[in-house]
């Protein structure tokens, strides 16, 4: 068709399978217009909002405006006509060269960063309501024939499913991580815990006199979350060595590759790899790292989430993590997020 062919003015909810000529940009925002108005509910409005802002099809900046939109393909305005395609070309262009207009891919960071970091309006509550937006989202494209979409809108769906899980089960991770096993070893041997509850504001002679034994007198006077440092050894006696010491703590991002059936002490072993964000994958050359979760820790977890975390290494093997960041879904660009 003809781009400069001159066709009676439209309203924005007409589908664009008779304008497959235009730029996919320009396909994209006119749908979004269309669906933006008949959301009702304000929160809706809202997810749709930071939906198309992270597909760069915005509805606060776009490439054109109402008012320029209103002479679009109408006789007698053919200039301005060319003008409104120019400007879309251009800017899908601008996008392309950079990456960033990658539906799939903006979808992924929204149903990550954004929904769990960077967007202060979107509660638990809310999750669900932002990933049945951005399938009706989806869904609208797909009526409207922008085959962009609609070739991928079986894998795109599985995808929302899939997000739909991780997303509740990352944030419960993140507000119980790292959990009873892991925060007695924080408390007993490093880690913030250990800081916080032991060593904070002590005279360093009192701090050698406590790793020679003398800890047993403060065992009451320190908690966290109402473990004593009685009550963390009791936890840790029957998995980490009497004598064991830290050996070595890193903050790493480790990907979780398998879990465990509940075992010895009412613990899931949970085998991780350090995660390389350069290259998306687990890191060459490092060993696997395995985990101790209770069981409500464990039905949270997924294989492929990104756990942000200090890892320690006690001299007998066992690895424990406190100060958990972040747990990242397993489809986390984390290619574009750095490590604290």
């Amino acid at each position: 068709m003809d781009t400069n062919e001159i066709l009676p003015a439209r309203s924005a909810d007409i589908g664009t399978r008779d304008f497959a000529d235009e730029p996919l940009l320009m396909r994209v925002e006119r749908v979004t217009t269309a669906l933006n108005r008949e959301l009702e509910d304000t929160l809706e409005k809202r997810c749709l909002e930071l939906t198309s802002f992270a597909a760069n099809a915005g509805l606060v900046r776009p490439v054109a405006t109402k008012k320029e939109l209103k002479k679009y393909k109408v006789a007698g305005e053919e200039q301005a006509t060319s003008d409104i395609l120019l400007r879309y070309r251009l800017r899908e262009d601008q996008l392309l060269q950079s990456g960033t207009l990658d539906i799939p891919w903006g979808l992924k960071w929204l149903l990550s960063y954004v929904v769990l970091i960077e967007s202060p309006v979107l509660g638990p509550g809310s999750m669900e309501k932002m990933t049945s937006v951005v399938q009706r989202w989806l869904n609208a494209m797909a009526s409207a024939d922008i085959h962009e979409v609609k070739d991928q809108l079986e894998d795109l769906t599985r995808f929302i499913d899939c997000a739909r899980d991780e997303l509740v089960a990352s944030r419960a991770l993140a507000n119980q991580l790292p959990g009873v096993f892991n925060a007695a070893c924080s408390l007993l041997y490093a880690g913030e815990l250990h800081s916080v509850h032991v060593d904070a504001g002590l005279p360093k002679w009192v701090l050698a006199d406590q790793r020679n034994g003398g800890e047993e007198r403060r065992a009451q006077e320190h908690s966290s979350q109402g473990l004593s440092i009685e009550q963390a050894r009791r936890l840790v006696a029957d998995i980490v060595a009497g004598d064991a010491q830290c050996s070595r703590s890193r903050p790493v991002d480790l990907l979780v590759e398998h879990v465990g059936v509940c075992g010895d002490a009412g613990l899931h072993r949970v085998s991780t790899r350090v995660f390389d964000r350069r290259r998306m994958t687990a890191a060459e050359g490092e060993d696997p790292v395995v985990l101790r979760f209770e069981t409500d820790l464990a039905e949270n977890l997924r294989l492929g989430q990104v756990i942000e975390a200090t890892v320690y290494t006690l001299s007998d093997g066992c690895s424990y993590i406190d100060a958990v960041t972040m747990v990242w879904p397993s489809y986390s660009p984390l290619d574009y997020v750095n490590l604290y």
